[in-house]
């Protein structure tokens, strides 16, 4: 895009004229682009408010620093400042300190220094809270939305901090385009969040249900209705300008778009709450046993035990992911979704079936082999055919045979006891 990096247009930016400030916060930069300008930001509040420059601080001795520090907490302590604001201008100045050799010899202490900030009390919307605001939007604000509070991924997934990367096309790895048709191969759909993309610098996966699929195949479609050319990477979320059609956008526009829709339904969240949206009502799934909390915790992008077994070089299996993606369309229908989907008839037929099968002793093996079209009558006499065949014995719960016939009984649903002299074998009813 044609906008310059936020870093650039940083009121605080004359602070880069120096070398060795500009470097310490390059190094920063590097393992985040966010946390550099945060660095920036803190230092020039430091030395608009305490009249104090990066280049002070390094003609201090450690009893000198230490001292300023002390006096720049009680000095915020008075002006009524949070601990964890406090804490986070502390941590700039250390950190500037530290990379110019000078350890600080105080123990610094900071009252209340993990309370919560003012956001901690701001609750998520319900999902009639979030419908309102999908009505709301426009398809692009709509897109955005539903993947931050279906996927729960952070803003900065869908454009991150420079505007030069986010989620692609080829990132929903099981959506197909062809010409001017768009479609979802399987739903809920696979979400890939990319190493670049990660917070924790770790691939890692989640996914988006059917709602959200809607939502976003309606933004694409728009897209291609305008003439654009969608590709493996092409952006899932654009700039609205024609100008800058099939460009990235950056965090503060992802976030600028979402607070859009958010005011223009009336209320006054900041966009990181369809974030929380997604975590609260994945822990009510959680508490009612739709999903575990590995699976919770993986979808949010956290550290976890999940992520520490499938790492990115081994990478998830596909029965993992199946698991994953059933739990997760189970959860999102009673919990994330803001329209319920209807359950449709054959697929509570399927289950009762395969149930119905499995009670009667079929392995899930023998169960795909069957014909999937058969009748009601005929799964009823295959029911049947098993359990009498079992029982079949005058009511006895055991039974003599041959060892010969031991394997043909045990897949018939019987449990081996023991063997008895004449290569006889007791076998008996499981139930």
């Amino acid at each position: 895009m044609a906008e310059l990096p936020t870093i650039e247009r940083s009121p605080y930016k004359h602070l880069l004229h120096d070398s060795d400030f500009k470097r310490w916060v390059d190094n920063v930069k590097r393992g985040s682009q966010t946390y550099g300008y945060e660095m920036l930001r803190r230092m020039g509040y430091v030395e608009k408010h305490f009249g104090k420059s990066p280049q002070d601080f390094t003609r201090m001795s450690p009893k000198q620093a230490g001292s300023f520090i002390l006096d720049m907490i009680s000095s915020m302590e008075s002006e009524k400042k949070s601990g964890s604001y406090i804490s986070n201008c502390v941590k700039a100045v250390r950190n500037w300190l530290d990379f110019n050799g000078i350890q600080i010899p105080q123990k610094i202490k900071i009252s209340n220094r993990d309370e919560l900030t003012k956001f901690a009390d701001e609750r998520p919307p319900t999902p009639d809270e979030l419908k309102r605001i999908f009505n709301a939007s426009n398809p692009r604000e709509k897109a955005a939305c539903a993947i931050i509070a279906f996927s729960g991924v952070r803003l900065e997934v869908l454009g991150n901090y420079l505007g030069d990367d986010g989620l692609k096309l080829k990132d929903f790895p099981e959506l197909t385009i062809n010409g001017q048709n768009l479609e979802f191969v399987k739903v809920p759909t696979l979400v890939i969040v990319r190493k670049p993309l990660s917070k924790i610098r770790k691939q890692y996966t989640t996914f988006l249900c059917e709602e959200g699929c809607d939502y976003l195949k309606a933004y694409l479609n728009s897209r291609l209705g305008l003439g654009e050319k969608l590709t493996p990477e092409s952006p899932i979320i654009t700039p609205s300008k024609s100008a800058f059609s099939g460009d990235h956008i950056r965090t503060t526009n992802i976030g600028d778009l979402i607070r859009k829709a958010i005011r223009a339904a009336g209320f006054q969240w900041r966009p990181y709450v369809l974030r929380r949206y997604f975590d609260i009502r994945l822990m009510m799934a959680e508490s009612d046993g739709f999903i575990i909390r590995d699976y919770r915790t993986f979808w949010m992008g956290h550290q976890g035990d999940i992520e520490n077994t499938y790492t990115v070089n081994k990478g998830l299996s596909e029965d993992v992911i199946q698991k994953m993606r059933e739990s997760y369309e189970r959860a999102a229908a009673k919990y994330l979704q803001t329209l319920k989907a209807e359950i449709g008839t054959d697929k509570i037929n399927k289950a009762i079936k395969e149930q119905l099968l499995a009670v009667a002793g079929y392995s899930e093996e023998e169960t795909s082999k069957l014909n999937p079209n058969m009748t009601d009558q005929e799964i009823y006499n295959l029911v049947k055919q098993r359990l009498v065949g079992v029982m079949s014995n005058n009511g006895s719960r055991q039974k003599v045979i041959t060892l010969g016939e031991v394997e043909c009984y045990v897949a018939q649903g019987w449990e081996y006891v023991t063997a008895i002299p004449n290569d006889r074998a007791i076998m008996k009813v499981p139930f």
